[in-house]
């Protein structure tokens, strides 16, 4: 099976739940759990691809701190090779406080910490050369490695032969389209949130987002659609709406996002086509929902394919 570099943002997400709103200044009230997870959509997505079984590289940047420590032991457990994290005592490490709302919504109390102080020059070359697919995750949160410095290491993925890949997070600088514009001619898949795409290109229909994305060089497009799926845009070819397990009620959708993005990257490093592997997503998407914490749900390939021939859309 083909290898996968995870390049990007890594978080500990502290999840509260549930979290509808917070208490009045001076009073406290209890919640059902408060629980530590690694997050972040570099680390996330490494994870959850070890547990589907596909080999896995992640290169991001920790601090020499606790939560450092417990993304490296964490990722490490399950099987993800770490040669790529480092750790910086410059900075802390990222931490978001993950605030699950009583019907599985989630909103963010974000440190940006060490995720924004990663580089170009915190990716080793050899890590690179070992993997077939780069994949770019967390952009816009990456403040030091957004624009130029990703575009100038995805163009050197290229010129290597590999098949680069990226998505994003919500830019809470507002900035958007400037941010990544650089690097969407040299991807070969660009994986934003129907959300994110609407703010990277001003268009809010589908059709519209896609059509824009292609005109910015991107040579294929998915837009992750939440409880509607996906809208699969490979170049040249048919473009669908692939729905998803929507009758699946959320526990978390801490990471669903990511854990799709697992899941295409699996049907390709196996070689199955957009569709397939956009199908297999969603039921990888379904898992991730379906548990507290961004990877905690996820099975293994055979695991997640017995569910899709078990449940109907």
């Amino acid at each position: 099976m083909k290898k996968v570099l995870c390049i990007g943002s890594v978080t500990t997400d502290v999840i509260v739940t549930p979290a509808d709103s917070i208490p009045d200044t001076g009073t406290l009230r209890a919640v059902n759990s408060i629980s530590t997870h690694v997050g972040g959509c570099a680390a996330n997505a490494s994870i959850d691809l070890a547990k589907l079984g596909v080999p896995v590289m992640l290169s991001c940047k920790v601090g020499k701190d606790s939560f450092g420590d417990f993304v490296l032991k964490t990722a490490s457990e399950y099987g993800v090779d770490v040669r790529g994290i480092v750790f910086d005592e410059s900075c802390n490490t990222t931490v978001s406080v993950v605030c699950v709302s009583s019907k599985g919504e989630r909103s963010f109390l974000y440190y940006p910490g060490s995720s924004s102080s990663f580089t170009e020059n915190d990716v080793p070359d050899y890590l690179i050369k070992e993997a077939d697919f780069v994949f770019v995750a967390g952009a816009m949160l990456l403040s030091a490695f957004d624009g130029k410095p990703c575009a100038s290491l995805m163009k050197k993925a290229k010129e290597l032969g590999k098949y680069t890949v990226m998505d994003t997070a919500w830019d809470f600088d507002d900035v958007w389209l400037p941010k990544v514009k650089d690097v969407l001619p040299h991807l070969d898949l660009f994986m934003p949130s129907i959300e994110e795409a609407s703010k990277l290109t001003g268009e809010t229909d589908h059709e519209k987002i896609a059509d824009k994305l292609f005109s910015y060089g991107c040579r294929n497009v998915i837009i992750k659609w939440g409880k509607n799926g996906a809208y699969v845009c490979p170049s040249g070819q048919q473009r669908k709406i692939l729905p998803t397990y929507s009758h699946i009620k959320p526990v978390d959708t801490t990471g669903a996002g990511d854990s799709f993005c697992a899941g295409f990257l699996a049907g390709l490093a196996q070689g199955w086509d957009f569709y397939k592997s956009a199908a297999f997503a969603n039921a990888v998407g379904t898992h991730c929902i379906m548990e507290v914490g961004a990877s905690t749900g996820i099975k293994s390939i055979d695991e997640t394919l017995d569910f899709m021939q078990k449940h109907s859309i």
